[in-house]
């Protein structure tokens, strides 16, 4: 594989989290479609809509994580779900601004590259990192609640942001 078709690749594959969540940054809810649609394939199974959320089980899920706050501390609670939401917008920022970067990048030659790599390749590394964990490797902290699906996502995803950090370091080698 030539220098630059890794570069390339290593820097499409980079597009993969601004292609499933860029949306959430309109609307964090919207975080649902994932979880409907795309989160049952590594069941493995086929999405139903009778197992779908809707924004109403969303907004009731929330309200009942509010209410479990100890009423003492219910500002508190009030904040941290709102910064969950927060936190996932900006989010989905940042993976638009990956993206922007990435297209940006397509359009440089092999060398001016490197800069890009040096930051995608970090990424990918610690996505790696935290699929890996998540699919039950210890390190890079702790996620109290993985879900099947989520063990699952982070046993494929762990080598595709392998993958994604290998040829990125390919890319800001050469």
């Amino acid at each position: 594989m030539s220098p630059t078709l890794a570069s390339t690749l290593g820097l499409l594959l980079c597009l993969a989290s601004a292609a499933v969540h860029a949306v959430e940054v309109i609307r964090p809810l919207w975080a649902r479609w994932v979880v409907n649609w795309v989160l049952p394939f590594f069941t493995p199974g086929l999405p139903r809509p009778s197992k779908a959320l809707t924004h109403d089980d969303q907004i009731a899920m929330l309200d009942a994580a509010l209410g479990a706050a100890p009423r003492d501390k219910a500002p508190a609670g009030a904040d941290y779900i709102f910064l969950m939401l927060f936190e996932q917008r900006q989010g989905a920022l940042a993976f638009i601004a990956v993206a922007a970067g990435v297209l940006y990048g397509l359009t440089l030659p092999l060398p001016d590259r490197h800069a890009l790599h040096l930051v995608f390749g970090i990424m990918a590394a610690l996505f790696a990192l935290v699929n890996a964990n998540h699919a039950g490797i210890p390190g890079l902290g702790h996620h109290p609640r993985v879900s099947r699906n989520g063990r699952n996502v982070g046993i494929l995803f762990a080598p595709f942001w392998a993958v994604a950090a290998i040829l990125n370091y390919v890319g800001f080698s050469n």
